[in-house]
């Protein structure tokens, strides 16, 4: 008898030691998994591809005014012939060229003139 009560007390000593210990670690056991937030899409830094040139394209800078940079930025908008520049709105090609609209209106003139 003396026997079964020592080796209860063992089994249960024992029981008890485990049930604290698997208490303290119960936030490891029973954490739930960690969800990794999605990751960003990457914003990439090079400029898409520029449309390519048209090859029926006429010499803007045969209008007075229009130089290199501001042909470069009417390209930009898709302005590359006579007719696109005089079919424009002053007010759109002023913005799109970042001139005045005074200035912008006379190259519409010149291009009306060259059509």
């Amino acid at each position: 008898m003396k026997r079964v009560t020592k080796v209860t007390g063992i089994v249960i000593g024992v029981g008890a030691a485990v049930a604290a210990v698997a208490w303290m670690l119960r936030d490891r056991i029973a954490r739930p998994p960690r969800v990794a937030a999605p990751q960003p899409v990457p914003a990439f830094r090079v400029a898409p591809p520029a449309a390519p040139a048209r090859s029926d394209a006429d010499d803007l800078a045969l209008i007075r005014g229009i130089g290199p940079v501001f042909k470069a930025r009417l390209a930009t908008a898709g302005i590359s012939r006579f007719d696109e520049l005089a079919a424009a709105d002053a007010g759109r090609l002023a913005e799109v060229a970042g001139v005045p609209e005074g200035r912008a209106a006379e190259w519409i003139d010149q291009a009306r003139s060259l059509v």
